[in-house]
């Protein structure tokens, strides 16, 4: 019970303070659901795919147009909230997850998916800011709880919504698994608590904010973009691989474990020199990328878990907390542009490689392109140890 104890301690977790009050529960598990739903769809990827008479590169296509909703709603509407209403950006945030899961409820289908992850796109796009915003409001005085909340539910959601529909399609496999349902009655019914939550105070502020970047922080920038570029990788292009194994799809499990071994380590993270973090996240990051692929290539479902779970540390761990610290030291009295560079370029790793992976794939083969993919994460990596090292031996001589 006490190890139980520590664990959340270290997170800033107190589960008596999660007696919320009834905006700040709603809002909370708002951010839940719209991070689950976004995954919602990925174990059937592949199959939607097929149907249609697509490859691997169509796939990942579609796991990237999220990017195509989120990243432009992030830059050109991230100041929506604090013009027309923190309430009103919340309630639309949840209607788009909403008619979302709903479009792939009436029509199962790749052409429908891709309309779908736009919509999830620009719906966590609304609520990546506005929900932190309208609970920092609620609770001004408890910052750090407030980070642990919402990176709590996001990671959750992130980890758990492909995880779901895994589990119901090996209750009963469909092409419109019990999840879809699941989730679309939960979405209709956060939206109408959340009409009921109180409004917040509205500003002049600035609707489009546009990130901004120094050539110091394109390290940490290219960091996070190898990093995250291995989620669309394990959730996409690697259950590919092992469905030839006759193994079943395992991108539920994979993005799951992959997420959370990230959030366990973060306080280890935390904990260390900024650029000793991303030190070491580059060596986690080639160590589990080239375990997981090895395992892929031989069949070997133990070996690719274990892999998925090293990356892990790295992707949501070490490289990415080190990487917002070094940007955030960087960034002077522009931390906020310059978080949102950082995030800019932890999105576009996470959308574009998979497309140009997917596409080698389905030309060259799976185990090739990962193969080729690994070179260009081993060179990369090893650029950004050394880069580092060559950093921490010059302050330490100065």
């Amino acid at each position: 019970m006490m190890q139980n104890q520590g664990f959340f301690d270290r997170y800033n977790l107190d589960f008596r303070s999660f007696t919320m009050k009834r905006p700040q529960f709603i809002v909370a598990v708002a951010i839940f659901l719209i991070t689950h739903a976004t995954n919602l769809q990925i174990p059937l990827y592949g199959t939607y795919a097929k149907m249609a008479g697509f490859g691997s590169g169509v796939s990942a296509i579609v796991f990237s147009t999220y990017i195509a909703g989120l990243v432009p709603t992030l830059l050109l509407l991230g100041g929506a909230s604090d013009r027309i209403g923190r309430k009103i950006v919340i309630l639309t945030s949840l209607l788009l997850a909403c008619v979302a899961t709903f479009l792939m409820i009436v029509q199962p289908n790749i052409y429908t998916l891709f309309v779908t992850r736009v919509l999830q796109g620009i719906s966590v796009g609304f609520m990546t800011g506005t929900g932190t915003a309208y609970l920092s409001a609620l609770m001004p005085q408890n910052a750090t709880k407030v980070a642990a909340y919402v990176s709590l539910t996001t990671a959750l959601g992130f980890s758990s919504g492909a995880l779901f529909t895994n589990a119901t399609l090996f209750y009963r496999y469909s092409l419109v698994p019990l999840s879809y349902w699941v989730v679309f009655i939960l979405l209709l019914g956060c939206i109408s608590l959340a009409i009921s939550i109180p409004e917040q105070a509205t500003a002049s502020a600035a609707l489009i904010r546009l990130p901004s970047f120094s050539m110091g922080a394109v390290w940490a920038g290219l960091a996070i973009a190898l990093a995250w570029s291995l989620a669309g990788i394990v959730g996409v292009i690697l259950p590919t691989q092992l469905t030839r194994y006759g193994l079943p799809n395992w991108a539920g499990l994979m993005l799951f474990i992959i997420t959370i071994a990230g959030v366990v380590f973060q306080p280890f993270a935390r904990r260390l020199e900024a650029r000793r973090s991303l030190q070491i996240g580059a060596v986690l990051l080639v160590t589990g990328y080239f375990s997981f692929t090895c395992g892929a290539w031989l069949g070997h479902l133990g070996l690719v878990l274990a892999g998925v779970a090293i990356a892990g540390t790295a992707c949501y761990g070490f490289t990415y907390l080190g990487g917002l610290a070094e940007v955030v030291q960087i960034s002077g009295t522009q931390s906020a542009r310059f978080t949102s560079g950082y995030f800019v370029c932890a999105y576009l790793g996470y959308g574009i490689p998979v497309i140009l992976i997917g596409f080698v794939s389905d030309k060259f083969g799976v185990m090739q392109a990962l193969f080729g993919f690994g070179a260009v994460l081993l060179v990369c990596n090893a650029l950004l140890f050394v880069r580092y090292q060559r950093i921490a031996k010059n302050q330490y001589l100065a």
